[in-house]
This record gives C-alpha cells, sequence and structure tokens, in this order.
C-alpha cells in the first residue's frame, strides 16, 4: 500500500463532524466494495441500503445542511451491473487437493467512473466516507484518494464500523479525519430515503441500540461502548405510519442487534399496537430472535402483528463450542422455541435459523449432522459465513493461525479456517444447496446423485 503522508485524526464521537451547520455541502458516501462472487450470491454486496448514511443525512439536515448521497454500490452509471472486474487472485483456506483461489471481484464504480460522478456534483465542504466490513479497506481508500483529488478544498471524514475497530488502518486511508465511535445524536433518527433513487419499497426502523451479551466472535458490545439504548415504541410506530403514509413504504425492516431487550417495555408494545391499529405494512427482524426468550405469549403477539417469518439465532449445534462462544443459550430452549412457533404457523421458509459455517476446527460432517437436525425439526437453515472481526474475543483466541494475513485476506467467503477436514468447496457447494432453502429430509435421502456433499449427507442422515 502506498505510504500516506498526513496522518488522520481520530475523532471519538463524532465531534468535529457533527459540527457542521447551516449552508454546509456535505456528501455521504458509501464505497465500492471488493469481494468474491460467493460474497455477491450471498447477498452481501449490495443487500442493504446504507442507512446509517441515511441517518446522518437527517441529522445534518436538521442543522441546516445541504446534504447528497453517493452510493457506489447503486449508482445509475451501473446499468451494466455492479460487478466490474477482477482485482486479483486471493488463496483461500487449507485444503486437501491443489490450493483453492479466488477472484476477488470490484463491486461498485470504478475510480474512472467515481471521478465522474464527483465533478457532476456541486462540490461539497466536507464528503463523509462510511465503511462496513473490514476487509473491504482497499476499496474505502482507493475512493478516498479520488476524492482528495477532484476535491483536494474538501474535508474527508472516515466513519463506520471499520474505523472504529480497526482506527490505524483508518488512519493510513488518506482521511483528513477518522471518527472513532458512534454517532449517539444520529443513532434513532428517521432514514433519509429520499435521497435513494430509485424509491426503495423497504425503509428500516430502530427500537433498540447495543447487545447486553458478550458472544466471543461479535463486536456489537464494542462498537456500542457497552451501551443499550433504547426508544420508545410509540414513537417507532409514529414514525412507521409516517413513513408509510409520505413515501407508500409496506416492508420495514429493524436491524436491531438484540431486538427483544426489556421486552415487555419495549418490542411487546410495539407489536401490540401494530395488532391493534394494523397498519398496511408488513416488519421484519432481520437479525433474529434468541431462541430462550421465545414464548407463547410472543409467538402470539408476532402472529397478531403479522409477522409472517420468524428467525431464530441458532449459530451452533455443539455444546462445548457454545460455552467457547459465550452464547446463553441451549438446545433445549431452541427445539422448545421452534414447537411454539409451529404451534403458531411458523413452519418452513417461514422459520429459520441462523447456523454459522467455517468456524475454526470445524467439520464438513459436523456441519452437515446439523443441517440434518435442522431439517427433522422442520427449520430452514440460514447459513453464516463465519467472519473473524478484529478485537473480537475469537481474534485474540486465534491471532496466531491469522498473523500475516492482511485484513481483505480475512474475508469470509475465502474460508480462512478451511482444512482437509473442511473443503473450501464444500463450504460453498453446502452454502449453495441448503442457504435458506427448505427440503423434507427424505426427498435429500432419496435423490439419487454422484455430488460429493450430498452422498455424505445422504449417509449422515441414514446412520444418524
Amino acid at each position: 500500500m502506498p505510504e500516506v503522508e498526513s496522518a488522520a485524526i481520530f475523532a471519538p464521537l463524532m465531534s468535529a463532524l457533527l459540527q457542521a451547520a447551516n449552508g454546509t455541502r456535505i456528501l455521504l458516501m458509501n464505497p465500492p466494495v471488493a469481494d468474491t462472487a460467493e460474497a455477491e450470491e450471498q447477498d452481501m454486496v449490495t443487500s442493504v441500503e446504507p442507512f446509517g448514511l441515511l441517518r446522518l443525512a437527517t441529522y445534518f439536515r436538521g442543522r441546516g445542511c445541504e446534504v447528497e448521497l453517493l452510493d457506489c454500490l447503486r449508482d445509475p452509471l451501473l446499468v451494466a451491473g455492479v460487478r466490474r472486474h477482477v482485482r486479483k487472485r486471493a488463496a483461500c483456506g487449507r485444503d486437501d487437493e491443489a490450493p483453492v483461489e479466488k477472484d476477488v471481484l470490484h463491486y461498485g464504480l470504478t475510480a474512472g467512473e467515481l471521478e465522474t460522478r464527483l465533478r457532476q456534483m456541486t462540490p461539497p465542504d466536507l464528503i463523509a466516507v462510511s465503511s462496513i466490513f473490514t476487509w473491504h479497506f482497499e476499496t474505502t481508500r482507493e475512493a478516498i484518494d479520488v476524492c482528495k483529488r477532484v476535491y483536494p478544498g474538501a474535508q474527508v471524514v472516515l466513519g463506520g464500523n471499520f474505523a472504529t475497530l480497526c482506527p490505524e488502518d483508518a488512519g493510513r486511508s488518506g482521511a483528513d479525519e477518522v471518527v472513532v465511535g458512534d454517532a449517539a445524536d444520529a443513532a434513532f433518527l428517521p432514514t433519509a430515503i429520499d435521497l435513494v433513487s430509485p424509491r426503495p419499497s423497504t425503509d428500516f426502523l430502530r427500537l433498540i441500540k447495543g447487545c447486553p451479551f458478550q458472544c466471543s466472535y461479535c463486536v456489537t458490545h464494542l462498537l456500542n461502548e457497552g451501551r443499550m439504548q433504547t426508544r420508545a415504541p410509540e414513537q417507532v410506530f409514529e414514525e412507521m405510519c409516517s413513513k408509510a403514509k409520505a413515501n407508500g413504504t409496506r416492508t420495514f425492516v429493524f436491524y436491531d442487534d438484540f431486538v427483544l431487550y426489556q421486552q415487555s417495555r419495549f418490542l411487546d408494545p410495539f407489536l401490540d399496537l401494530v395488532a391493534k391499529e394494523k397498519p398496511a405494512v408488513q416488519i421484519e427482524f432481520a437479525l433474529g430472535f434468541a431462541a430462550r426468550m421465545i414464548d407463547e405469549a410472543f409467538a402470539a403477539r408476532l402472529r397478531a402483528a403479522g409477522v409472517e417469518r420468524v428467525v431464530l439465532a441458532l449459530e451452533t449445534t455443539s455444546e462445548s463450542r457454545e460455552r467457547d462462544m459465550n452464547r446463553p443459550q441451549h438446545l433445549e430452549e431452541f427445539v422448545r422455541a421452534v414447537q411454539i412457533l409451529q404451534a403458531h404457523g411458523y413452519r418452513g421458509g417461514d422459520l429459520r435459523a441462523f447456523y454459522l459455517i467455517g468456524l475454526p476446527d470445524q467439520t464438513t460432517e459436523e456441519i452437515l449432522e446439523a443441517l440434518i437436525w435442522l431439517y427433522r425439526l422442520g427449520v430452514t437453515p440460514s447459513l453464516t459465513t463465519y467472519t473473524l472481526t478484529p478485537r473480537s474475543g475469537d481474534m485474540a483466541r486465534y491471532a496466531d493461525r491469522v498473523r500475516g494475513f492482511a485484513l481483505d485476506e480475512l474475508a469470509p467467503c475465502l474460508w480462512r479456517f478451511a482444512h482437509p477436514g473442511m473443503r473450501v468447496r464444500d463450504l460453498d457447494a453446502i452454502y449453495r444447496y441448503f442457504h435458506e432453502r427448505f427440503f423434507p429430509l427424505e426427498r435429500i435421502v432419496g435423490s439419487p446423485t454422484d455430488d460429493r456433499v450430498i452422498q455424505w449427507m445422504q449417509k449422515l442422515a441414514a446412520t444418524t
């Protein structure tokens, strides 16, 4: 990486950025990313609009600023598709055959296209770049370089999860300032969804911010500085109804990390309002629910509020992994939750469970046995590719195994912890075959095939 002459300033809690006021022209940028085709297939590239930036837009507008959004993953110049070109080849985790490499692809505006778009805009006073995933550092740095070249007089500020988790790396991005921490004043503001074109049919709500637990693979508690923040359910309901009326939005998604926090004070009253008032909307909880907190009353509330799909956060079926992960859940609680939800009509594709694959020391057989168990319960697996995140408990635990790897070499679809007992090609196949796909187990067992993974699964199903 080229040397960056000027070091960035680490600004806690957005102090400098949030001083922008009347008349300041602000450009909010969601930068391009570099990832594998498998990440695109897993909907990890353009699945969600940049709702953090859209909340910041509302904050700045409230201070009298002029705000524009440049989403490098959804720009009109991408009419031919978001995937652009191969950036490089990257080695994956170990295998028992020849080493496996994958193309790392550029997604979003190229440097030339980004420069073209910037020159078409009103020159900004401040450019705020948000980067979420730590393995997208290089494309973020390149986007900042283009911004500095086109608008040398503008202050470029880098924030987001990447900046908070990896401030030293972010400090080498070329940004004038790196914002470490949370934009607390914008945390519960409505998203400025009008900045997104074409207007999406989905918008985002927030009731709870933070998580009281510290699972070993997760950094939510760090990103929120250990705090739990909440918003009155009546205010969230009012925001939802207002947006539905003003924008015609029909689907609202919660990405709250632990939406069941103090459930009786927050989520229960919100669901009761939805059930009582019956707005013509659909509600989704993208990050799922803790199985141990599912009971008859809650399942009934979900049904009454018209929630069509429920996801449970399982992550692993191994009790020893559960303890190592510091997860507050047991399999008996998961089974009980499934039975309750099924009794309320949630079945097949409408009842899903997050399950992590690619974990350190996991095996293909362990994964397939877990899938068989879920299918027997009548639950659809929602597979999650394991990510070793900087500053997580797992990073401290497994640091020796990834020493010397750059941030972009820890991209989840490179399967850094693959080994002869859990091959790269098998992991890709498992995700492709089973992610969010429900099959009666007898269909899998009875299907003629010469596929290695399916044959393996058939053999396990016949003996377990």
